[in-house]
């Protein structure tokens, strides 16, 4: 027999005694009784941990339940925000360095016949040749001229006139580069001498790659043309 039994044993005199109402019946009537809380009782009395007599407590439902979150679909939402954060933070260092070395601040297109497709520049944004200073290129270019060169001296004397403009901050000075492209980034930065620089470049072209006969006559107008030129264009000097 255990402990618990022979409580309950000894506790049923007690729960007579305690139930039998005052009267003429001895019996009296059968009062009804809460059994866990009789088993509480004898437990009670027979035990010395009194915790193991309390009713065990029902369980509480979990606060999670159904609504648990994904927790893999919260870590790609957080990988994808942080992608964008380190494209965007990549994006505005690139749009930085382009601003403070000047990447970016020109887009030319070839164009050897002047059309529409005109250089957009940034104003004393320009490639300049140091290697050659318009005075020296002027210099040779007189000495064609006695000689009877008027080709190579109109060649010496288009190439100063794109230096000085070069040095006003107005074209690129760049050797190779097309007539072309040189006509179209000046009628960008300065149309008012565009008129006067166009004619000095039909000269040159035709004398150097028209293979056109030329003569001082020839020279002289080209040199009427610079002096147009140099008085109309305006940019910051160089």
């Amino acid at each position: 027999m255990t402990a618990l039994s022979s409580a309950l044993v000894l506790a049923r005199p007690l729960l007579w005694a305690t139930t039998v109402p005052p009267g003429d019946d001895p019996l009296g009537q059968p009062v009804p009784q809460d059994p866990d809380s009789v088993r509480e009782q004898a437990c009670k009395l027979v035990s010395k941990n009194q915790l193991v007599c309390s009713p065990p407590k029902p369980p509480t439902p979990s606060s999670s339940g159904g609504g648990n979150v994904d927790i893999s679909w919260v870590s790609m939402i957080l990988w994808l925000l942080l992608i964008a954060a380190v494209v965007g933070l990549l994006y505005l260092l690139i749009r930085v360095i382009m601003n403070t070395t000047g990447w970016g601040g020109k887009s030319r297109r070839a164009t050897a016949d002047g059309d529409d497709d005109e250089d957009i520049v940034e104003r004393d944004a320009v490639a300049v040749d140091r290697s050659r200073e318009p005075v020296n290129w002027r210099t040779e270019a007189e000495e064609h001229r006695r000689a009877g060169r008027f080709r190579d001296a109109l060649r010496c004397r288009y190439r100063a006139l794109v230096g000085d403009l070069a040095r006003r901050g107005l074209i690129d000075e760049i050797p190779g580069r097309t007539t072309g492209e040189e006509r179209a980034q000046l009628r960008r930065v300065t149309p008012q001498a565009s008129k006067p620089f166009n004619a000095a470049a039909d000269l040159f072209d035709g004398a150097w790659y028209g293979h056109r006969d030329v003569d001082a006559q020839d020279d002289d107008r080209f040199q009427e043309f610079e002096r147009d030129v140099l008085a109309t264009a305006t940019g910051a000097k160089r």
